[in-house]
Parts: C-alpha cells; sequence; structure tokens
C-alpha cells in the first residue's frame, strides 16, 4: 500500500481515478446539484453503523474531490471553482471527523484497519490531486487552493495523532 502510493506521489499522476470517483456529470454550480447533495444526506442519514459512515464521508469527499477537478478542468470561472473548493473543504471535515471517531466507538478490526490504511492512503492522494490542481487554476484561486491543502495537511496529521495514540 505505501509502496503504491509513494509511486503515484513520485510520478506526480495522481488523479480521482485513484480515489475510485467515478467522473462527476453534475457539478456544483449546475441547478441540478441539489438533488445530488440531498442523496448523499439521505445516503448518509440512513447509515448508522460508524464505520459505515466513516467509509460514506470519505467516498463523499473523495467525489467532491472529483468535482472541483472537473470543474477546474471545465470552467475557468473563480466563483464556480471557489464554491467546488468550498464545498470540498466541508466533506473532507466531515470525513476526517467520522475517522477520528472510528477508534473511539468501533472495536479494532481487521476491516476497520483496512479503512483507517484506505484513509490514509486516500489523504495522501488528496494532498497530491490538490496541489496539481494550484498549478491550473487563476492566482486568486491558486491561493485558496493552497490554504485549503495546508489546512487538509494539518487536520490529516491531527487525526494520525488520534489515532495513533488509541
Amino acid at each position: 500500500l505505501i509502496l503504491a502510493v509513494s509511486l503515484i506521489l513520485i510520478a506526480g499522476t495522481a488523479s480521482a481515478q485513484d480515489l475510485e470517483a467515478e467522473k462527476p456529470t453534475i457539478l456544483p454550480g449546475s441547478p441540478f446539484y441539489f438533488l445530488k447533495e440531498w442523496t448523499r444526506q439521505v445516503q448518509s442519514f440512513l447509515t448508522f453503523n460508524p464505520l459505515a459512515k466513516a467509509e460514506l464521508k470519505e467516498k463523499f469527499a473523495n467525489e467532491k474531490l472529483a468535482e472541483l477537478q472537473e470543474t477546474i478542468e471545465q470552467q475557468k470561472v473563480q466563483e464556480r471553482i471557489e464554491k467546488a473548493l468550498r464545498i470540498y473543504q466541508e466533506e473532507a471535515e466531515k470525513a476526517r471527523t467520522a475517522a477520528e471517531k472510528i477508534r473511539e466507538r468501533v472495536e479494532s478490526s481487521e476491516k476497520t484497519e483496512s479503512f483507517l490504511d484506505k484513509f490514509v492512503r486516500n489523504q495522501f492522494l488528496h494532498q497530491e490531486i490538490l496541489q496539481k490542481l494550484e498549478n491550473l487554476v487563476p492566482e486568486q484561486a491558486m491561493e485558496k487552493i493552497r490554504e485549503a491543502r495546508e489546512a487538509h495537511l494539518e487536520n490529516f496529521g491531527e487525526v494520525m495523532l488520534k489515532l495513533e495514540s488509541n
């Protein structure tokens, strides 16, 4: 796992597909995006198992990063890029919180360890993708993505410390 992540990071080829996120068709800014968000909220509400909820939140964060990437590649409209970035950041925070709760609420098992390994891998990939996206946007958006990357890295460090201490 660490070797595969290292090779992707060294090559600089990380993409949303590495996160198992499909290419999004409905992006933030679309008049139908609220339906996508509503579906995600219903799924989350109906998921009661803490491990399943954490997996779902991680999946949503991956999808929203793919949406950000697609928004940047399709449109250079500053407001839409910032909206997609904000939506991604909010979901990444929810995923981080859910991952922290795993160690507190769920007994250690092979499935838990597998999720945490995947979570760590995905966090490295998120960093690589955000770094790549910085170079594709106008200066003002680049600064916001850089700030998001730094906040993501800081949050990831906190999660790792909490997981390690548990």
